[in-house]
């Protein structure tokens, strides 16, 4: 074999070697696609908990036993369809659940201090009415 036939293979070996790294890393473009749905199920929490923060500073204390004042496009998951959960802790606390399908928790890139961390399935985030809501990273 010349020189050009064996880098043309080593060239070769080392594309499917980064490809295949690339998928074992990142992921397959299936779950990729299930942790974006999951990013846009936390930015619909993370925007249902400032419309609810929002009210409580305006006024509206103790928390609403429900959401029912609000839109109903707000108090669903955009990527089910199905109505978050919510329950009021306290005059000032309350959590929102929802579901997930993948576990962020041990994803390479996630801060552990990320107060979006959350496993796969049901899962609930505990708010307080009187703080800022955590801003949602761009990607895990």
């Amino acid at each position: 074999m010349s020189r050009d036939q064996w880098a043309a293979i080593a060239a070769t070996i080392a594309v499917a070697v980064v490809v295949i790294l690339g998928f074992r890393v990142l992921g397959s473009p299936a779950s990729q696609r299930l942790v974006q749905a999951d990013l846009r199920t936390v930015g619909a929490i993370a925007e249902l908990a400032q419309q609810i923060n929002q009210k409580w500073a305006t006024g509206a204390r103790p928390l609403p036993a429900d959401l029912n004042k609000l839109p109903s496009a707000l108090k669903q998951d955009p990527v089910t369809g199905k109505p978050f959960v919510y329950h009021a802790k306290s005059n000032d606390e309350y959590e929102l659940c929802a579901s997930f399908a993948t576990d962020n928790r041990n994803a390479p890139t996630v801060n552990t201090a990320d107060p979006w961390i959350h496993p796969q399935g049901d899962y609930c985030f505990q708010f307080q009415a009187s703080t800022q809501v955590p801003s949602i990273p761009y990607s895990y």
